[in-house]
């Protein structure tokens, strides 16, 4: 089943199913700081997170999660300490 999202243009963008979850895991930024965050949904192409710093938009990141491999992000849109972004290669979470 997909959801739909209405765009500013008034037309229906298709989005994949997001599953809701709370998921420790480390972000690691291009100077690789990490930060603890915590994911809190997911789809096939992309997450939401929760930090406590707020995230630059357009950067390109690693999240690190127990068991699973490296994923690589980029971070699409923030809003307070909440942020999420789109999956650079498949992902596993």
């Amino acid at each position: 089943m997909r959801t739909n999202a209405k765009s500013t243009t008034g037309s229906y963008l298709k989005r994949e199913p997001r599953i809701a979850v709370r998921c420790e895991a480390v972000l690691v930024e291009g100077d690789g700081c990490t930060l603890d965050v915590v994911i809190t949904d997911v789809s096939r192409d992309g997450f939401r997170l929760e930090s406590r710093s707020e995230l630059e938009v357009g950067a390109e990141i690693i999240l690190l999660v127990t068991k699973l491999a490296p994923v690589r992000g980029l971070i699409r849109w923030t809003c307070g300490r909440e942020a999420g972004g789109v999956f650079l290669e498949p992902a596993a979470l």
